[in-house]
């Protein structure tokens, strides 16, 4: 009996930690604005992330919080190219690597 109980207990908790977290993304917007590191000069184009297309591909823990923290944070190329953050995907295996694009695929101008 109180095997059963905890059991119940626990199928609910992961059906409530689920949509705690699809709420919380769906209030996300569908692209977000990444901030430039503070010392990138201003003339670099700034990025934008189409999170909206990523979250309907993938899970949120797929990138949450073990690629990207939660929130907002500070990117450079850099380390894109060394295959942090959005480089850890895009590689060329498992997304389109950054030489197969044009520059205005993520940055506005």
């Amino acid at each position: 009996m109180i095997l059963k109980r905890k059991i119940i207990i626990f199928i609910f908790g992961i059906f409530g930690i689920f949509f705690v977290v699809k709420s919380q993304a769906l209030t996300t917007s569908a692209f977000l604005k990444l901030d430039r590191a503070p010392n990138i000069e201003d003339e670099e184009p700034l990025s934008i992330f189409p999170h909206l297309i990523h979250q309907r591909m993938f899970a949120c823990f797929r990138c949450h919080p073990s690629i990207f923290s939660y929130g907002r944070d500070t990117y450079t190329h850099k380390d894109f190219d060394s295959g942090k953050y959005c480089g850890e995907c895009h590689n060329g295996s498992v997304a389109w690597h950054i030489d197969d694009v044009e520059c205005e695929t993520c940055h506005l101008e």
